[in-house]
């Protein structure tokens, strides 16, 4: 789990984040590597000794003395550890040092620099007059009256400052009474003052600061905005670190419009196969909307309301194991109060984006769009051996439009999976022969509010028959489809309507619909047919294998490859479906007599760099040539042909016969690693223009910054086999400017030609100084302004 930042104040941190101007806070770059200016550099290690070696300009005493004085250049070491001082008293029977003037340490890793100094070179305990103390570990800097070294890496001091960051005025620090460094990296400071480059902010009887990487409990630095919707927002997180494998966090979310929210989230790792993030918020809503009019206007037009004060979001990702490793568990969960709730709060450390990164990075598993009225609840098991897999599943759907008196719950047609059993039989050779199959079977319990209810159980066997030769490859598949179904509740509801493929609405009539058992059997059959025509061209001599030429690189070898593809797929019009249940798009098979044809443009580079390495055994260094290959640009052009839609007797009054299907023409460009260009545009035949189109194009380059351009466009068509109602044409621009190596400029924007409004206009401002991280940001929704401030302090 990640390691998370906190400090642990109860109050107060507002001030702080108020006060922390901008200007004035721009420190380093954060480099591990450096210390303040005080700590001297890293001395070099001794050869292996039990011993500690004393040397000096000048000696008096011998061993009869009680004690050694040494004078100029004064130096004791053991190894890494080493004593610097221009006096220094040794007695000789307790193995006790006093040293004076200039003194400089280097002990267990740890910069020691003080006036005066005392050392028990037997168990390295010892205190340090007018002491400056940088412990690497915690990574913390310490200037006190006095520091006193325990055993271990235990430090007391007082009346001391602490801080994180260089610098004779670091940009935040802590001057305490006293306070101590335990052996963890734990901080502890009494009777403290937070200060601002060097101006006190506020002042805490007790602080603890968390500076080693083990995660501790604590406060969390708090969130802070204020917009239009919310108004102030005030989120302060205590993070409870339970034990090695699980932890949680609390969220203290106060919004002045809203009123206050109390969140949770708990996580937990078990194990290498177990790990799941479990978030709830509950929040009693200052703000109602019991009719359309008291909504926000960019809710409006679904004729939904919001009469609901108690609001709440339940969601989690879990993945683990049942019985044995091989048996593997997924859970996703994701209920909601109302339709509004994750558009109200989608920012802010539990808000919706939170939320589906912290998903998506640690599950690679997304959750249903902010704006779906349908949120999907799934569970499920599965395995695999080498030819077969399982996987069961239960899922509720939870939709939205049913809750909250918008409409009745026992209207509700939504269809819920109480089970899904699917088993696999991999595709694989039939008896050593060249003939492949494979076997798909599914069953499900189909459970509606209202609507019909009942089992249904499909299998799909196919065979593939692989046939290649030096020019061509070519697949026939021939596929069996059978479909049972029982019902066990029959309810008649009307007249459906659902989307097919295409986007086309379809008309089901379930008054048509008959109960009991009934079964349908179908087949498919069709053929993938390919080759690959590849050039090579030499771009430039090989490089040779010379020091001289260590670090050059160059490309080359490009190839060109030439991927023509042929698909052909048929499926027969099956009769009397209209009888039949429909649960999803599987109960309605569609004809079809279509060819599809592509045509792939590849070009590879190969790259050549010499590298130098060190030698073994501390030899000679080593030059070789090492050479990369990428694939830097990838055009295809790919076009359908419907048979079925040449044919086509009936509607030919309202739709005319379009057999071909757009063009679609892709490009992917990459050259190098700071350039990605990727778009996807489809041409209709027909109406002779741009009918979708799907672009991005990111230029990125460390320490310059990044700037992306994207558009979407979907124009409205209504075509026999497809329909779009909407129309939707969205720029989206955003950029990053590393102004210096501190602080960073970003923005986004988002407008929608078609309604002619600006979506979002974002500025952000981030500095990210030695020991601090700070931003501010501003966002201009249609329906809301939102300001938000983030503040951490880094290395603790």
């Amino acid at each position: 789990m990640e390691r998370r930042s906190r400090i642990s104040i109860l109050a107060g941190t507002v001030f702080v984040l108020v006060l922390c101007l901008p200007w004035t806070l721009i420190g380093k770059t954060p480099d591990g590597n450096r210390v303040r200016k005080y700590v001297p550099e890293a001395p070099v290690e001794q050869p292996k000794q039990s011993e500690w070696t004393f040397s000096a300009d000048r000696v008096v005493g011998d061993h009869t003395s009680e004690y050694v004085e040494a004078f100029g250049n004064c130096s004791l070491s053991l190894g890494k550890n080493q004593l610097r001082a221009d006096f220094a008293r040794y007695y000789q029977s307790t193995g006790w040092v006093f040293l004076k003037g200039n003194i400089r340490a280097h002990w267990d890793g740890d910069f020691l620099q003080a006036d005066e100094a005392e050392f028990d070179l037997n168990n390295m305990t010892g205190w340090l007059k007018n002491g400056k103390l940088f412990m690497a570990k915690p990574h913390i800097y310490v200037e006190a009256e006095r520091v006193g070294k325990a055993a271990g890496d235990t430090y007391t001091f007082k009346n001391a400052k602490v801080t994180a960051c260089s610098g004779e005025r670091p940009a935040w620090s802590v001057t305490t009474a006293e306070g101590d460094v335990t052996l963890d990296g734990r901080v502890h400071l009494y009777h403290s003052a937070f200060r601002i480059k060097d101006v006190p902010v506020f002042y805490w009887p007790y602080m603890a600061l968390p500076g080693t990487a083990k995660r501790q409990s604590g406060f969390l630095i708090p969130y802070m905005a204020s917009s239009d919707k919310l108004g102030f927002q005030f989120n302060l997180p205590y993070y409870w670190a339970i034990d090695d494998e699980s932890d949680a966090t609390f969220y203290q979310n106060f919004m002045s419009k809203r009123g206050y929210m109390q969140g949770i989230e708990y996580r937990h790792a078990n194990d290498s196969a177990t790990k799941g993030v479990w978030q709830a918020d509950v929040l009693y809503d200052k703000k109602r909307a019991p009719t359309e009019g008291d909504e926000f206007e960019s809710y409006r037009g679904d004729g939904l309301t919001r009469d609901n004060p108690d609001r709440w979001w339940v969601r989690s990702k879990y993945n683990g194991w049942l019985g044995s490793p091989k048996w593997q568990v997924r859970l996703d969960l994701d209920v909601v109060s109302d339709q509004n709730y994750l558009r109200d709060f989608q920012n802010g450390p539990n808000g919706y984006e939170a939320s589906r990164d912290q998903f998506l990075d640690a599950f690679g598993r997304d959750i249903e769009n902010i704006d779906s009225l349908h949120r999907l609840s799934t569970a499920y098991v599965s395995r695999s051996w080498d030819r077969f897999g399982v996987v069961g599943l239960v899922q509720y759907d939870q939709a939205l439009e049913y809750r909250n008196g918008n409409n009745s719950s026992s209207q509700d047609p939504t269809v819920q999976k109480f089970p899904e059993l699917d088993g696999f039989a991999w595709q694989q050779s039939l008896f050593g022969t060249g003939l492949e199959a494979s076997l798909e079977t599914k069953y499900n319990y189909f459970h509606r509010e209202y609507g019909n209810s009942g089992h249904r159980f499909r299998a799909t066997p196919e065979l593939k028959l692989p046939l290649k030769t030096d020019l061509v490859t070519f697949i026939p598949s021939l596929s069996l489809d059978h479909t049972s179904y029982n019902v066990t509740s029959h309810e008649k509801t009307g007249v459906m309507t659902v989307t097919g493929p295409g986007g086309k609405t379809q008309s089901i009539d379930t008054g048509v619909m008959e109960d009991g058992f009934q079964s349908r059997t179908s087949w498919a059959g069709g053929f993938t047919a390919f080759s690959e025509m590849t050039r090579v061209f030499n771009l430039a001599e090989d490089l040779s294998p010379e020091p001289g030429l260590a670090g050059t690189s160059r490309w080359t070898r490009l190839k060109h490859s030439i991927v023509p593809r042929v698909e052909y797929g048929y499926t027969p019009h099956v009769s009397g479906q209209s009888k039949l249940p429909y649960f999803d798009a599987l109960d309605r098979l569609e004809a079809k007599n279509k060819v599809t044809y592509s045509l792939t443009n590849l070009l590879d580079r190969r790259r050549d760099s010499v590298i130098l390495s060190p030698g073994e055994n501390g030899g000679r260094p080593v030059t070789s040539v090492a050479s990369d290959y990428l694939d830097f640009v990838l055009f295809r052009v790919e076009q359908s042909y419907n048979l079925r839609e040449a044919d086509r007797t009936d509607e030919l009054g309202q739709y005319e016969r379009r057999p071909f299907s757009d063009v679609m023409v892709e490009l992917k460009v990459k050259p190098e690693t700071f350039i990605d260009v990727l778009t996807r545009n489809w041409f209709s035949p027909y109406i002779t223009g741009l009918t979708q189109s799907e672009t991005s194009v990111v230029f990125h380059k460390d320490g310059l910054g990044m700037i992306s351009v994207g558009y979407d466009f979907l124009d409205k068509v209504d075509e026999y086999l497809r329909t779009r109602t909407d129309r939707m044409s969205v720029l989206n621009l955003g950029a990053r400017w590393e102004v210096t190596e501190d602080f960073s400029i970003g923005a986004k924007y988002r407008h929608d030609f078609v309604s002619g409004k600006d979506l979002e206009r974002t500025l952000k401002f981030n500095w990210a100084a030695e020991c601090y991280s700070l931003y501010f940001a501003y966002t201009q929704k249609p329906d809301d302004h939102r300001f938000e401030i983030g503040f951490d302090l880094l290395n603790f």
